[in-house]
C-alpha cells in the first residue's frame, strides 16, 4: 500500500526459503517486493530452477488471464481462493472496495456480457517471489476503461498474494492501487499537480 509519503508498504517475505533456497537478511525482509532485488534461482538445484520457473510461468499466465477476462467481459471469481480478497483503490490514501469470500467474489466478478472492450487493463512490469505453495506479486496496470460514457485512463498497480491449490495457482489477494483515473481530455499531469 502507498502511504502519504508516497513509499511502498508491500508484501513481506520470510526470512528463509525451503531446503537449499537462498537466506533472505532482516534488512532485506523489511524491504518491499519492488524495491529487493530478487535472485530466486541462483542456490537452487536444476530441478528445484525448474520448478521455480515453470511456477512463475503459471502465476504470469493466471495475471493475464485475469486481465484478458476483465476484457472481454467474463468471469474472475474462479480465479480466487474460496477465502480470497479484491480490493480496489481509486487512490493511493483510499481504504478501497473489499470482495472478501467466495459469496462476495462471485456477486462481483459475473459475467458481462456485452461489456467486451470497456474496460481494458494492460499489466506489465511483473515482479514474483515465491515460497514453496505461497507467493508475492506486484506488477503494474495502465488501464482504458469507459467510466459513465467518458474515456477515462488509470496507472497504478496490483499487489497480489498467490496460493496453489489442487496444483493450481490462485489469488488469495488481488489490492490494486490506482495513482491516477481521469478522463482521457483532462490526462493525469493535473492529478499529479493536486498531490
Amino acid at each position: 500500500m502507498v502511504g502519504n509519503s508516497g513509499v511502498y508498504n508491500l508484501i513481506k517475505e520470510p526470512l528463509t526459503k525451503g531446503p537449499g533456497g537462498p537466506q533472505q537478511t532482516q534488512e532485506a525482509e523489511s524491504l518491499p517486493l519492488s524495491i529487493r532485488r530478487l535472485d530466486p534461482l541462483r542456490s537452487k538445484t536444476l530441478e528445484q530452477k525448474i520448478q521455480e520457473l515453470a511456477d512463475r510461468e503459471e502465476i504470469r499466465d493466471l495475471i493475464a488471464t485475469y486481465a484478458h477476462r476483465v476484457a472481454h467481459g467474463h468471469s474472475n471469481a474462479d480465479l480466487f481462493t474460496d477465502d480470497g480478497s479484491y480490493i480496489n483503490r481509486r487512490t493511493p490514501d483510499s481504504p478501497g472496495t473489499v470482495v472478501r469470500g467466495r459469496k462476495e467474489l462471485d456477486a462481483h466478478f459475473i459475467a458481462r456480457p456485452g461489456a467486451a472492450g470497456t474496460a481494458m487493463p494492460m499489466i506489465h512490469n511483473t515482479l514474483i517471489s515465491i515460497n514453496e505453495d505461497e507467493a508475492s506479486a506486484i506488477c503494474s496496470i495502465e488501464l482504458r476503461v469507459s467510466d459513465n460514457g467518458t474515456s477515462t485512463i488509470a496507472s497504478g498497480y496490483y499487489q497480489d498474494r498467490l496460493r496453489r491449490e489442487d496444483g493450481l495457482w490462485k489469488f488469495v489477494m488481488r489490492d490494486v492501487t490506482f495513482f491516477h483515473w481521469v478522463p482521457l481530455q483532462q490526462g493525469w499531469a493535473e492529478s499529479l499537480r493536486e498531490k
